[in-house]
């Protein structure tokens, strides 16, 4: 690693303190990489975490889990003083534990690996909204540009730093699925990349085919930037605001650099061309709002100077809440779990260690939930299903209660792009996943322990994919306040209730059936077999026992500023020069997918654009 250039220097300033899991906060290596292509100018990046690309628990796809709740993890948790309307008092006070990476390379690092881009329809709703050069046709050159999937069942040219694979069936598992999908009606095959995607498939995952370990931000893209004369990369060193100066013309303000904390003491970093924030969808606003751009009376309040009066920084705050329901397995060969394993059984770690060691097969070469279905709001079929619909779509009791500081003109627009989704019968409107062991999300949040014994299990979890609950995170005198204020939005929990009668539905159609005890344990939350087909339980169900995936977005949306944006298409910051926002903070409309592949899209759309202007 070369010297750190003198503060005259840094030309593009990268502040990040990244934050995980599906999150996918990796925009740094990928800036600094892209941006670094530019031998005339000088990149700094800026972490807060350490640099663990060598760590094993990184490195090996099956211990990504094991990271949580370490130093490389920010831990965060929302806040304690959730405020929900009536109808949902099940959730008040409820607070969730949200995972978030703090490493170099960020979530990317520590993410369950999953890679499937939104849809054609997701993307072409954020260009709608005023963002020139963001539809899918631009954007998805963008994702293209991201991986390289060498052996694949699908048709794509792409030919990026990241590695992705498809798993070997090495179990029976896929071929269930697969029939239980077909059975219901929905395709089994398919062009997850094509961005009209509908159905069942094995999901590519960020794992390098041939040496089997974890591809990510850092590895598939620093390997290529890090002996470059022109980067540099601070870790553990955290970035506290924004300097900026006021023009004596009294223009907009403009960003100078930086002010960090490093080895425990404050220094000031000049930037000569521009800083960028790629923070994620929780930290980046809290830079923000700590250098002085946000909403002011806020700002005020806490003792801070204001440089751009902007409400909108830190709202529209977006996730997935997921629900998961397990099952116990039937004895039967060529069905295996993952449940020794997470019970850390020494004969099973010992066997899929010399497995890994030796040849890199085994349960350690894979993450084990790469079986997903992306799949319309169930029972649409004919005039009833056409006339329920759109009596519930249209009924005054699922309108928007409060929008907060959200503008009519976003909520109309957002309300009016999930209905259409919800409206049709090849609208991606859930994503199902899973896992052939015990994984549960538990009530705060966390995964819940495995039963002891040797009982076999296998989950399956959905989560809603396009919420129109919008939260907020916001600093306060002690941290940060994280709202997300799931299920706000009445319409949610209602199109997740029948999201969860359809997972019921499909793990009660052949062939799963003969390989489950469906009228075995359960997790604990969820209701006697058969319960779930009655609607009112599946609602009582999803507000009693909803967690959320680590998927935010949001918060420093791009859009115009009227309409609730904090950046410009351009990742520009409004109200003030030199300041730009590129990360999953942007999305202003969430994906309908696990989001990696679109923040990896992000990262690679936004530093051309970046590039462009330098």
């Amino acid at each position: 690693m070369q010297p750190a250039p003198r503060a005259s220097q840094v030309d593009g300033l990268t502040s990040l303190s990244f934050p995980l899991h599906c999150t996918a906060k990796h925009g740094e290596p990928v800036l600094a990489t892209r941006l670094s292509e530019l031998s005339t100018i000088q990149v700094l990046v800026i972490e807060a975490g350490e640099d663990l690309m060598k760590d094993a628990r990184v490195i090996i796809p099956a211990l990504a889990p094991t990271l949580t709740g370490t130093s490389a993890d920010w831990a965060t948790q929302t806040s304690s003083q959730l405020t929900f309307s009536q109808s949902q008092a099940s959730l008040r006070g409820r607070q969730l534990f949200h995972p978030l990476g703090r490493t170099l390379g960020g979530s990317s690092a520590l993410n369950s690996h999953t890679f499937t881009p939104t849809s054609k329809a997701n993307v072409d709703a954020w260009a709608s909204l005023g963002n020139d050069g963001w539809d899918w046709e631009s954007f998805s050159k963008s994702i293209d540009n991201s991986y390289t999937l060498a052996k694949s069942p699908w048709k794509t040219e792409a030919r990026g730093p990241l590695q992705l694979s498809v798993a070997d069936e090495e179990t029976r598992w896929p071929q269930v699925w697969r029939e239980a999908i077909s059975k219901l009606g929905y395709p089994v095959s398919g062009n997850p990349f094509s961005g009209q995607f509908q159905g069942a498939l094995v999901t590519p995952e960020s794992i390098d085919p041939d040496t089997k370990e974890r591809s990510f931000a850092g590895s598939a893209y620093l390997s290529l930037a890090q002996s470059r004369q022109n980067l540099t990369i601070w870790t553990q060193a955290s970035v506290d605001k924004v300097l900026f100066n006021k023009p004596i013309d009294q223009g907009d303000p403009v960003a100078t650099g930086v002010q960090i904390t490093r080895d425990g003491k404050t220094e000031v970093v000049r930037a000569r061309k521009e800083v960028i924030i790629s923070a994620g969808a929780l930290h980046s606003p809290k830079i923000l709002e700590l250098s002085g751009i946000g909403d002011a009376t806020l700002l005020r309040s806490l003792g801070i100077d204001v440089i751009v009066d902007n409400p909108h920084v830190g709202e529209n705050l977006q996730n997935h809440p997921i629900c998961s329901v397990t099952f116990q397995v039937s004895p039967q060969d060529g069905f295996q779990t993952i449940d020794s394993l997470v019970r850390q059984d020494p004969d099973t770690l010992a066997s899929a260690m010399e497995a890994y060691g030796k040849d890199r097969t085994g349960p350690f070469a894979r993450s084990g939930i790469d079986l997903m279905a992306q799949l319309p709001l169930p029972n649409l079929e004919g005039p009833k299903g056409s006339r329920e619909l759109d009596l519930v779509l249209h009924d005054p009791k699922y309108e928007d209660r409060d929008l907060g500081k959200t503008t009519t003109a976003f909520a109309e627009a957002h309300r009016s792009f999930v209905n259409s989704i919800l409206a049709s019968p090849t609208g991606r409107s859930a994503e199902y996943i899973t896992c052939p062991g015990y994984a549960v999300y538990g009530p705060d949040g966390k995964m819940t322990a495995i039963p002891p014994g040797t009982e076999r299990y296998f989950s399956a979890a959905v989560f809603l994919s396009l919420p129109l609950s919008r939260g907020s995170v916001h600093i306060t005198s002690s941290g940060l306040d994280i709202d997300p204020k799931y299920f706000s939005h009445p319409l949610d929990a209602e199109m997740l209730a029948r999201h969860v009668q359809q997972l019921e539905t499909i793990m009660n159609t052949d062939p799963f059936p003969k390989h489950l005890k469906l009228d075995g344990v359960r997790n604990p939350v969820v209701p006697p077999p058969g319960s779930l087909s009655d609607l009112d339980n599946a609602r009582a169900f999803v507000l009693s026992s909803t967690a959320a995936a680590h998927h935010f977005t949001g918060a420093c949306s791009m859009m115009p500023r009227e309409t609730g944006g904090v950046v410009d298409a351009q990742l520009r910051v409004y109200g003030c020069r030199n300041l730009r926002v590129r990360d999953a903070s942007i999305i202003l409309i969430i994906p309908g997918a696990s989001p990696q592949a679109t923040v990896y899209g992000v990262a690679e759309h936004g530093a051309r654009i970046i590039k462009s202007a330098l």
